[in-house]
């Protein structure tokens, strides 16, 4: 699950649109600001405010690559779970064909109700009361599913079928713990703001640093470039909610029920 705090409850449409909006009017503060003080400026200030632009376009430049590098990361991660957790549920159900067929009736039963949980918890999109919820009763059905199996390898002295079912298992309980792991890991919102703070303090200083003229082409493309690429950081790091969505790894948990026709 997607941990849902701090900017995770704003779109990130919304803020991309509204930092464009912030952009223009840093760059608007910032070019009439100078306008205001033009006459108190001497040629040492805008040597060293040219010099204190340069350093912050710089870092703004480095913290949008590494939040790019995190969230473009964490996206990956959170793919390849979901593909593994897709094989190691279609592996379980394989496995299961090696009990009989009273045994494996009933195992395949507890193994279709926990896939509907996990498909569930997709499906809840950015709902947490219905993701927690489905996530505790995925955990409580695989918690049975491992309990059937120990049970029945109790009862039955053939080590072959627990030693070949037994690893899958605890496989799968695993990357659904993992999963929710990775959900959990978002760019903080500590980090996030902070990149909205320096995109916007960088925009006042460049317009601070116009002198007679304004561009607008400039202003409105420079402005435009920066919000997409904040949105497309922040788009990334939510793939329950933005428009990059995990929607194709999750897709083939989804097929798996073709399994159980």
């Amino acid at each position: 699950m997607e941990q849902l705090s701090g900017f995770d409850y704003l779109s990130p449409g919304l803020i991309g649109g509204t930092l464009f909006v912030f952009l223009i009017l840093a760059f608007v503060i910032g070019f009439q600001f100078r306008k205001l003080r033009q006459k108190r400026n001497s040629s040492n200030a805008k040597i060293e405010l040219g010099s204190i632009s340069s350093t912050l376009l710089g870092l703004l430049a480095l913290i949008l690559a590494f939040t790019f590098s995190m969230a473009n990361s964490r996206f990956d991660v959170r793919r390849e779970l979901a593909i593994s957790e897709a094989n190691a549920i279609g592996t379980v159900f394989l496995r299961t064909e090696f009990f009989p067929d009273s045994i494996q009736s009933e195992l395949k039963t507890t193994l279709n109700n926990y896939l509907e949980e996990r498909i569930s918890i997709f499906e809840a999109g950015t709902n947490v009361e219905k993701i927690i919820f489905h996530l505790a009763k995925s955990d409580s059905i695989g918690k049975a599913l491992w309990n059937q199996v120990t049970e029945f390898s109790k009862s039955d002295p053939n080590l072959v079928k627990t030693s070949e079912i037994v690893p899958a298992l605890n496989e799968m309980i695993d990357l659904s713990t993992s999963r929710l792991a990775a959900g959990q890991a978002n760019i903080p919102p500590s980090i996030q703001l902070f990149l909205i703070i320096l995109c916007i303090s960088s925009t006042f200083l460049l317009g601070y640093e116009r002198k007679d003229e304004f561009d607008w082409i400039l202003v409105v493309g420079f402005s435009l470039l920066l919000s997409i690429t904040v949105f497309s950081i922040i788009d990334l790091d939510r793939p329950r909610s933005g428009f990059v969505t995990l929607d194709e790894a999750n897709s083939k948990i989804i097929e798996l029920r073709n399994l159980f026709e």
